[in-house]
């Protein structure tokens, strides 16, 4: 683990104060070589951007750590799972986007409003930390969103219990494996707990049962098969340790309009179906 990593905090601190040093030096060989007025903007923004990782870098990381998905074993599943829970959100039109918005929007006219004022009456410094809160406050607001929208998202806690991943495929399903009718999701970083609460809500409304049975394959798994995953691009996927999920069909109940749901659903989280034979 880096150190940006261990103390992310302290870390910006020290870019933050570097920056601000910088730009002191910068100011104090201005001064004596006479630079003129094409530097200011430089030391006016780089004074902005100290500002930014002194005073805003710990709203942004308190806001981001608070908002993590729970049980995440690492910030890429943690990624993984808050950027596929937005998107199934997004295919099934509950957002709220023109809301948010309008109220990140809204912000930052307020703030750019006050900034002005401060500015004009001569409270410079001040003016300074409110061009910070302009960045800051629409991104802490846009974090929040995004921890509500997983709360009602995940109505079933620790929804991990009731998935069973079968994680040596071949034995139940090779004799047939070109007949299974199953959507793949990609979880290249690995998966846990976190990405296995994703999957069950995701996939409670269509679920004829209380459990989730899932397969894993490996990218090598699927190659032995005769099959070679892609991604939107066409490109193959070739990594050998990319893992996914299969989630065969027959557990779904996919009548009347899901389907067309489910399908638009898979796609805005990547999944793909496992080919059959012949296709």
């Amino acid at each position: 683990m880096s150190f940006a990593e261990k103390h992310p905090y302290l870390f910006w601190q020290l870019i933050g104060w570097g920056i601000l040093l910088i730009d002191f030096v910068f100011v104090v060989i201005a001064v004596f070589n006479d630079f003129g007025e094409w530097s200011y903007p430089i030391i006016v923004f780089t004074f902005i951007g100290a500002l930014f990782a002194i005073i805003g870098s710990p709203c942004c990381l308190y806001a981001t750590r608070a908002t993590r998905v729970p049980q995440a074993r690492s910030p890429e599943e943690d990624r993984a799972v808050r950027n596929k829970l937005t998107a199934v959100a997004m295919a099934r039109k509950t957002p709220q986007a023109a809301l948010l918005g309008a109220l990140v929007v809204a912000a930052v006219v307020v703030l750019a409003g006050v900034t002005y004022v401060l500015g004009m009456r001569g409270h410079v410094l001040l003016g300074f930390v409110m061009m910070v809160a302009m960045v800051v406050v629409p991104f802490v607001i846009l974090v929040k969103y995004q921890d509500a929208q997983r709360r009602r998202f995940m109505k079933v806690a620790h929804a991990a219990r009731f998935v069973d991943v079968e994680s040596n495929p071949w034995a139940p399903y090779r004799p047939d494996v070109r007949q299974l009718r199953a959507p793949l999701v990609p979880v290249p970083t690995g998966y846990g707990t976190a990405m296995l609460d994703f999957l069950y809500n995701w996939l409670h409304d269509y679920l004829m049962a209380d459990r989730l049975e899932l397969i894993q394959y490996s990218a090598n798994d699927l190659r032995r098969a005769g099959f070679v995953a892609v991604d939107d691009d066409g490109a193959p996927l070739d990594a050998p340790d990319d893992l996914f999920l299969a989630v065969p069909e027959n557990q779904l109940d996919l009548s009347g309009g899901k389907r067309e749901q489910f399908e638009k659903e898979c796609r805005a989280v990547g999944a793909f179906w496992l080919p059959r034979a012949g296709e």
